[in-house]
């Protein structure tokens, strides 16, 4: 009996594991022979939709207005995904979003290596000048995606097979799971700061304040209680911006060095 895989993509607000969200689940459970089953799913993030991400998938606020929130459809989700071995392209991309959902809402993923299409063709394939989805599908003439879910799991299904057969004749998960580049999977993988950035919007959402331990860039640490109103970039780091009552005025935080969140500091 051939190994069943299961193809999977997230569309999203924005780049950032913990701080934005996704809205939009797919995937297509597959062998080397046929698709099995397909999923799909629009989820309401419960925040606006970024214009510059709604260029990129097209998904706007309307299309998610009447969808469920992800709490109620990342079971199934989920589920589905531990049909088969999970693949994605980037897949780092796509587990980070999940394991940082399942931290915020409970739920356990599937454990089992999760195969990167990306390093994979970067075997199959060497020596190309991208190896992004779009310009794969378009090289090897295969389905393109579009940036919606589906479209570019089922990409992402194709490029797969196309790296499995040009690696060999019917390699294991296992075989596979070398060849895509370094170790990856759901239990372990968790993107940096991902569980303050949860804990941080959950404190945005309540307008509660929380109590941090913070290392300044001279390396004093203090504990001080912020209250989180928005994250931002600053030279390249994911930051905070919040009042602090420490010093009584708006403040921004780099989140790497946030040494711990201690309970709500209104509590």
């Amino acid at each position: 009996m051939s190994a069943s895989y299961v193809a999977f993509d997230v569309e999203t607000t924005g780049l950032i594991p913990g701080v934005d969200r996704i809205i939009e689940l797919a995937a297509v459970s597959f062998d080397a022979g046929r698709v099995r089953e397909s999923y799909q799913q629009l989820v309401d993030p419960g925040v606006p939709i970024p214009k510059a991400a709604s260029q990129v998938n097209g998904i706007t606020d309307q299309m998610v207005q009447a969808a469920p929130p992800l709490r109620d459809v990342l079971a199934p989700f989920l589920t589905f995904l531990g049909t088969g071995t999970p693949v994605a392209h980037n897949a780092a991309f796509d587990v980070g979003f999940i394991t940082a959902e399942t931290g915020r809402t409970g739920h356990v993923p599937p454990a089992g290596p999760v195969l990167d299409t990306r390093g994979l063709a970067r075997r199959a394939f060497p020596r190309r000048a991208s190896y992004s989805l779009q310009n794969l599908a378009r090289d090897l003439s295969l389905e393109q995606g579009t940036h919606r879910a589906l479209a570019d799991a089922n990409a992402c299904r194709q490029l797969f097979l196309c790296c499995r057969n040009t690696l060999g004749e019917n390699p294991s998960p296992s075989v596979l799971a070398a060849a895509s580049g370094a170790p990856l999977d759901f239990i372990c993988h968790k993107p940096p700061h991902a569980e303050l950035a949860v804990r941080l919007s959950a404190a945005m959402e309540t307008g509660g304040a929380v109590r941090i331990s913070y290392r300044s860039a001279a390396g004093a640490t203090t504990e001080r209680d912020i209250v989180p109103v928005a994250f931002t970039i600053v030279g390249g780091s994911i930051c905070v911006r919040a009042h602090c009552r420490l010093r009584g005025e708006e403040r921004t935080f780099r989140l790497d060095a946030i040494l711990h969140i201690y309970a709500p500091a209104d509590a």
